[in-house]
């Protein structure tokens, strides 16, 4: 093989391995959590969303291109939840009421990803990878990590039926 040859070679070899190279998911992560931090508008519009006596009524996003069984997120987006209002948990006439934040004390296993989260509290669930994060009344700034998925949103309640309220949900994201 000839200097010449060996040297072309080599060149093909060292772009082909860059190629190869892990990138970014997202070169804008890091300016996506500083927006989120400082509570700036999300890139994409807020979506409301709403849980009616423990059970989701918008059971996802709907924009004219995207309808899907959730909030749609990928690698490095920077999702942050809030959430009001009052759930009660059962149907006496003297049974608690719950914020999305939950009881303050008692905590359980979530029906998704299985996190210890507190009871009857709000909490979320990215599909793709099985992770549940808790949420409460502000679930702060969420750097989402693996492939394209759908954000479930849930009340740590293992009987829901019984339940009367309501909580109004807004998800910003930013992507960049």
């Amino acid at each position: 093989m000839t200097g010449i040859r060996h040297t072309a070679l080599i060149a093909a070899m060292v772009a082909t391995l860059a190629l190869l190279q892990p990138a970014a998911a997202h070169a804008g992560t890091e300016l996506s959590q500083r927006l989120c931090q400082s509570n700036q508008i999300g890139t994409l519009r807020d979506t409301n969303l709403t849980i009616l006596n423990g059970q989701p009524v918008s059971y996802g996003y709907r924009d004219s291109t995207i309808i899907g069984p959730g909030v749609p997120l990928r690698d490095g987006d920077v999702v942050r939840i809030r959430a009001g209002g009052s759930i009660k948990i059962d149907s006496w006439p003297w049974g608690p009421s719950y914020s999305p934040a939950g009881h303050p004390t008692e905590r359980m296993r979530t029906f998704w990803g299985g996190i210890s989260a507190p009871s009857f509290g709000l909490y979320g669930f990215f599909n793709s990878t099985g992770t549940a994060f808790p949420i409460g009344g502000d679930s702060g700034c969420v750097v989402y990590r693996g492939p394209q998925t759908w954000l479930w949103l849930a009340q740590n309640d293992d009987r829901t039926v019984d339940n009367s309220g309501r909580w109004d949900i807004t998800v910003r994201i930013w992507t960049f």
